[in-house]
């Protein structure tokens, strides 16, 4: 993959990161001893989990294989699938999660007396309609080996983000907020490198041709743009263009285009910034009803309800 291509990808994945306002929901570590496993249920979001000392077994719903994690480690869970984490996987006795969290509302549990085993997890969270479109295709687990040349790219921001959850100094979680998108752009860029052949919406806008459209997109959403207008952009026809947009992020181009317009729209309702015929302009609707259709249909709600209602329904 070509790094100029590489750098528009980044700028299209900044800008949507921007946009669903990503933040770091839960922190916890996890200490465990002895024979243990845990159980973990699917959680919205994004889990994004370091292995700092001892090694287990990963077991995740729908997966054939168990996957054997080490010190150094970094995994992240995409898809909401329930796992397990257990030093030997036929451990029968198992702990639910949430058994552990009950027991330490600060987040740092333990298992088993602890001493053997220790992660550092983290929740992430998206605001907005983009998330299931941009992630919802992606592969369930992403692995960073952490003896990988990869991993020292990581490091830093790994360490930085271990030391401010276990500690508790002034601005911990401002710090942790900040460095939770960090961290989540690093692997992206990570995993973009080895993932060519795979059909998702993050190896789309590293793609030579789509991502022009991507970044067009993102940036004049205001214009009127065709499929044949977009088409040119990425340097191919007009039929090329729409299978291989659609094939590769599961909607099509122009569907795109309105998802990512009603998205700064709620941004703009939400923020009370004029009447419904000014942000319909700003959004590129050339009438209020236009875009009243096009919102109830993506937002599931007309938008003079939404702004009244003064909050997020995404």
């Amino acid at each position: 993959m070509e790094e100029d291509t590489l750098s528009v990808a980044s700028d299209a994945l900044s800008s949507a990161l921007m946009k669903m306002k990503l933040r770091a929901f839960i922190n916890v570590t996890i200490d465990a001893g002895a024979s243990w496993a845990i159980d973990f249920p699917g959680l919205d979001g994004f889990t994004l989990n370091v292995v700092h000392q001892g090694e287990c077994w990963l077991r995740m719903e729908g997966e054939r294989e168990d996957v054997h994690l080490r010190a150094g480690d970094c995994f992240l869970l995409t898809g909401g699938r329930n796992f397990t984490l257990a030093k030997e996987l036929a451990q029968t006795i198992r702990t639910p999660v949430a058994e552990l969290f009950a027991a330490a509302p600060n987040g740092n549990m333990i298992c088993n007396g602890g001493g053997d085993f220790f992660v550092v997890g983290t929740l992430f969270r998206f605001e907005g309609l983009l998330p299931p479109l941009m992630f919802g295709r992606l592969p369930p687990l992403i692995l960073i080996a952490g003896d990988s040349d990869q991993a020292a790219v990581l490091r830093w921001s790994l360490d930085r983000f271990s030391a401010e959850l276990r500690g508790n100094a002034v601005g911990r979680s401002l710090m942790l907020n900040q460095l939770a998108p960090i961290m989540l752009l690093q692997i992206f860029r990570i995993y973009l490198l080895s993932a060519a052949r795979q059909e998702n919406w993050l190896v789309a806008v590293s793609h030579a041709k789509l991502s022009k459209v991507f970044e067009a997109i993102h940036a004049d959403f205001q214009r009127s743009w065709s499929l044949e207008a977009l088409a040119r952009l990425a340097g191919m026809s007009r039929s090329g263009f729409a299978v291989v947009f659609k094939k590769m992020v599961g909607v099509a181009p122009m569907d795109y285009l309105t998802r990512w317009r009603m998205q700064v729209a709620c941004e703009l309702l939400q923020a009370g910034e004029g009447r419904l015929a000014t942000i319909a302009s700003a959004v590129g609707y050339g009438s209020e009803s236009a875009f009243s259709a096009a919102f109830q249909k993506i937002v599931k709600c007309r938008p003079g309800a939404y702004q009244k209602s003064g909050a997020a329904r995404l």
